[in-house]
């Protein structure tokens, strides 16, 4: 990703803060949400490498799992042959790295798993660390570890061991660095560690935990403290969530427990952070500086105002009081200013002037960039569905207050909120209170028994497509197993064209809801909706997955997802806006014809029966290729298929003209040669490795393959205009590729996951299937039942699983959102606000939907940004129609063209409008209204306040802003002019 002059600028302001000699070496990026923060903190590592001329230790810290996987990846282009480290600092000196010649060493961590005793509660890590611990303690204090192993086996019996039975051998350089920092931390420097041990196990009420604990802290420092892994750059992304790492209470606490926990806290942070002059550079992000909270979700003390001064004087640092001093000054002064309400003229001026100081005296180690004081317009489109309340819903609610006045009086309050927000809440509150108030005799209405209309007014709302239109949700597109490419190479056929034709096809939609039954409700639905419309009577009993393999004939399906590396090269389908789908085939059948002559394949006359595609396939690949790379992807086919059996004794050199002409349609939508395509387009060197031909051929068949397979697409491919054609699904599917564009749409999708992220083609296919469908709880009648969820999911949260081995697996967090912000399933994705700062979800969604009303303009924005960000879907749209019709080279990606042509095009202003918010192309926001309720009012209410919210947005007190705005009057422009503006690239001329 290159920078724009905004980052530029940033860059500039950040590097020239963190290396002032004398000066603190901390610097805030506090760019609004979604203008690409962890960019330009890429692009402060690469010139402070630059500077230092050795080796630069990155530690990336954020406050939990998904932020830092999902960022991570954007590091590790620094050093992409980086192996990605242990996720926990008591984990990391166990596997230290080698000092080995590399420019960039990356580490990524949360403060709760690596920062020990921060949140409350007794925490005692991973099997690792326990472990590691272990070990060391056998040989540092070997009685101290006989007592804990009997503390261990004197557990309650249904309690598993803490502890494991076979120890290994930790590393040699990790003993004396442990003992130093255990010792330090629990105050034994002038005491036998093994003897200081057992007095601390004796007095602790709960022994294990609490040694548990100072020996993972331990770990923690040691790792600090040593060269490979001590931070030359900290950056802290989205720090406002766990501010007490920089800004801690006051007070110690009076408890000396406590207080002890504290103490090591503290010390933690010393080894992390440094006093400003011997520690690393500090890079702090976040788009709501202001707003600062401890890392168990509690606020810090104190209002904005007191948390700019506190936080200003944190970046200033011991070494620039001074500066501190002036920057708090300016502050009160901006902060008296703004209180103003008498002579209009005077207080304007104060406030302008105030402003400028104010300006001056936070530029030196604050940043900010605003699409409000850059560009003008509205960023998103904003649409109203009206839910009409039904007599049905009625009856769920009267229901439901029934029974909770009945048995859970104390509960009543929740009635409403929760009957207006979650669908169906008989059958999916179980994990509320309120469900135990329900016994199992329910009305039908307050059931999901299929085929119904929607028991909800707003799930009735959001799929009415009486009037197809950005704000609702089309079923039928929820069928496609692939998005419609931006910019289409041909005039799109069947399901595909068919929504195209009608104004059906839109982007994801990413919807937001207050309560955690909503999400779960919502996507069950849909998902099962989805099923409904796709099951024929006749096929009710079948629930067999399409494309499995014939154990007597599996050679057609295997040649089908072959991404045969020869006959891949043959020739590239034909582009263009208008290009019909007969042109297309009947250029491809003359390019293969050509490249064909051009081997010495020669035309034969037609004689006998023709071979099939496939087998012409593999034919010509052995004729014309190798067969050895073929041979070895099919190997891992295991006892399907035989791995050579492929090959024929005596190949022909020749096919006849019907031959060629079959096999050319047959490539335009053979998934395994698409796939092949799209990987020489992007990395022609890495595709003609022969080893490579395995991996591709591995996500062809073992995970594209049973995606596209799922019964649930049978409508989309199986479109009615190919249902009576022979070749059942497989040549349904094959069709359906080439109608549907999927080719392009992959194409798409590797140039822009490569332009805002990092990893090779390949890399960023595999990461696109979802796999196996989710499922949900329910409640029905006959007691708890589970539900399919694939259209539409459920998001909530990060939750690390285990393999059988206790390995740590990737987060289902991850693959979910990988599989978001890829053009296959899942195409709604149903969430809360709680946890989502940070996160992207733009890549192939265009509708943020507004379940329920966000509770105020900061969660408004914070909703939206998830999708309002650099190269999203919108901004696709609008680069495609400036810059799409210029024709790109032979065997190069034509998404990629696009980009670069936007690249080098003149630059306009700061560049926030040609990659971010485009006129013209703006992203859709979804709200419902009730009629006769007070949503409607509360939303008038919150768009107005959004509209002062973004100029006030960078302003340390917004509503102090926002009701000066208001008291005077003021027009946008002239608000706009008052409004702090702290960007480095503000004399870059607009």
């Amino acid at each position: 990703m290159t920078l724009e002059r905004f980052q530029e600028a940033t860059v500039e302001a950040a590097v020239e803060a963190l290396t002032r000699p004398g000066g603190s070496h901390r610097f805030l990026i506090a760019d609004e949400v979604g203008l690409g923060k962890t960019v330009s903190a890429r692009a402060i590592a690469s010139k402070l490498q630059l500077q230092k001329g050795r080796a630069l230790n990155v530690v990336y810290m954020c406050p939990n799992l998904d932020i830092a996987s999902q960022n991570l990846g954007k590091l590790m282009a620094l050093q992409e042959n980086w192996p990605k480290p242990e996720d926990r600092l008591s984990l990391v000196l166990g596997k230290r790295p080698s000092p080995g010649r590399t420019d960039y060493r990356i580490y990524s961590y949360t403060p709760e798993t690596s920062l020990p005793g921060w949140k409350p509660g007794q925490r005692t890590g991973r099997t690792a660390e326990r472990d590691l611990i272990g070990s060391l303690l056998l040989k540092a204090a070997p009685t101290a570890w006989r007592q804990i192993r009997t503390f261990d086996r004197a557990r309650d019996g249904s309690k598993r061991r803490l502890f494991g039975s076979n120890l290994g051998e930790p590393p040699s350089y990790v003993k004396r660095p442990f003992e130093a920092a255990l010792r330090e931390l629990m105050g034994l420097e002038r005491k036998k560690l093994d003897l200081g041990l057992q007095e601390r196990l004796a007095c602790w009420k709960n022994p294990l935990p609490e040694v548990i604990l100072r020996c993972r802290a331990a770990l923690a420092m040691a790792a600090l403290r040593d060269p490979l892994i001590r931070p030359d750059l900290l950056i802290l992304d989205e720090f406002h969530r766990y501010a007490d790492l920089i800004m801690p209470a006051g007070t110690v606490p009076t408890d000396p427990h406590a207080a002890e926990l504290h103490q090591i806290q503290r010390k933690l942070v010393e080894a992390l952070i440094g006093d400003g002059v011997n520690g690393p550079a500090l890079l702090l992000l976040s788009a709501t500086p202001y707003r600062l909270h401890r890392l168990d979700q509690g606020a810090v003390p104190g209002d904005r105002y007191g948390h700019l001064i506190g936080l200003v004087r944190f970046l200033h640092g011991a070494a620039g009081s001074s500066q501190a001093d002036l920057a708090e000054s300016a502050i009160r002064a901006h902060h008296s200013a703004l209180a103003r309400r008498d002579d209009k003229p005077s207080a304007l001026a104060e406030v302008e002037g105030a402003k400028r100081e104010l300006e001056a005296a936070l530029r030196p180690v604050i940043a900010r960039t605003e699409r409000a004081t850059a560009i003008g317009g509205e960023v998103f489109d904003r649409l109203v569905n009206e839910a009409v309340v039904e007599p049905g819903d009625l009856t769920t609610f009267r229901h439901l207050a029934h029974r909770v006045a009945k048995t859970k009086g104390a509960l009543r309050s929740w009635v409403q909120p929760l009957w207006s927000s979650v669908p169906y809440p008989a059958e999916t509150l179980f994990n509320y209170n309120i469900c135990k108030a329900l016994n199992t005799h329910l009305p039908a209405s307050t059931i999901a028994s299929g085929g119904e209309r929607p028991a909800h007014p707003h799930l009735r709302a959001l799929v009415d497509n009486r009037i197809p239109k950005p704000s609702t949700i089309d079923l039928d597109a929820l069928t496609l197993p692939w998005l419609a490419p931006t910019r289409p190479w041909w005039t799109l056929g069947g399901r595909w064209g068919e929504l195209a034709s009608t104004g059906r096809l839109h982007g994801k939609a990413l919807l937001f809801s207050r309560y955690k039954g909503t999400p779960t409700a919502v996507a069950a639905w849909l998902s099962g909706e989805v099923d409904r419309r796709t099951e024929h009577r006749r096929d009710k009993a079948k629930t067999t997955a399409f494309l499995r393999p014939s154990a007597k004939a599996p050679w057609p399906l295997v040649a089908l997802f072959m991404p045969f590396p020869t006959l891949s090269r043959a020739f590239e389908p034909a582009r263009g806006d208008r290009l019909g789908l007969n042109e297309v085939r009947r250029r491809a059948r003359s390019d293969l014809g050509q490249w064909l002559k051009g081997r010495g394949i020669s035309v034969a006359p037609a004689g006998g029966s023709p071979r099939k595609p496939w087998r012409l396939a593999f034919d010509l690949e052995q004729a014309l290729g190798e067969a050895a790379p073929v041979t070895a992807a099919l190997r891992q086919l295991g006892k399907l298929v035989e791995p050579e059996s492929w090959l024929r004794k005596a190949t022909s050199m020749s096919a006849t003209k019907s031959e060629i002409i079959a096999l050319a349609d047959w490539m335009l939508g053979a998934p395994g040669i698409v796939v092949a395509r799209t990987l020489r387009r992007h990395e022609p060197d890495v595709a003609r490795d022969k080893d490579h031909l395995k991996r591709e051929f591995r996500f062809a068949w073992g995970q594209l393959r049973p995606y596209l397979g799922q019964r649930q697409f049978a409508g989309s491919v199986g479109h009615r205009k190919r249902r009576n054609k022979t070749g059942g699904y497989p040549e349904s599917l094959r069709q359906a590729v080439f109608e549907g564009g999927l080719e392009a749409t992959l194409d798409e999708h590797v140039a822009v996951t490569k332009l805002v992220g990092s990893g090779g083609a390949l890399d960023i296919l595999e990461k696109c299937i979802v796999g196996r469908p989710g499922r949900v709880q329910r409640r029905t009648t006959r007691g708890a039942r589970s539900a399919r969820v694939h259209a539409a999911v459920p998001y909530l949260g990060a939750e690390r699983r285990k393999d059988r081995s206790g390995a740590n697996q990737k987060l289902r967090s991850d693959i979910l959102r990988d599989g978001f912000n890829s053009p296959f399933w899942p195409h709604v994705l149903a969430t809360t606000s709680i946890g989502q700062e940070g996160l992207d979800f733009h890549v192939w969604c265009d509708r943020v939907v507004h379940w329920d009303l966000p509770r105020n303009a900061v969660d408004f924005e914070q909703r939206e940004g998830r999708i309002s960000r650099y190269a999203s879907l919108a901004v696709r749209r609008a680069l495609a129609e400036r810059y799409g019709a210029g024709a790109s080279a032979a065997w190069s990606s034509p998404f990629q063209a696009i980009f670069d042509t936007a690249r080098v095009a003149k630059r306009d202003g700061l560049g926030l409008e040609r990659w971010w918010s485009p006129a013209g192309h703006n992203p859709t926001s979804i709200t419902f209204s009730m009629p006769f309720s007070l949503g409607g009012l509360r939303l008038k209410r919150l768009e107005d306040e959004l509209v002062n919210y973004r100029l006030a947005l960078g302003q340390p007190e917004p509503h102090l802003f926002e009701a000066m705005i208001e008291h005077f009057g003021l027009p946008r422009d002239e608000a706009r002019r008052l409004a702090l503006n702290l960007s480095p690239a503000m004399s870059i001329p607009l």
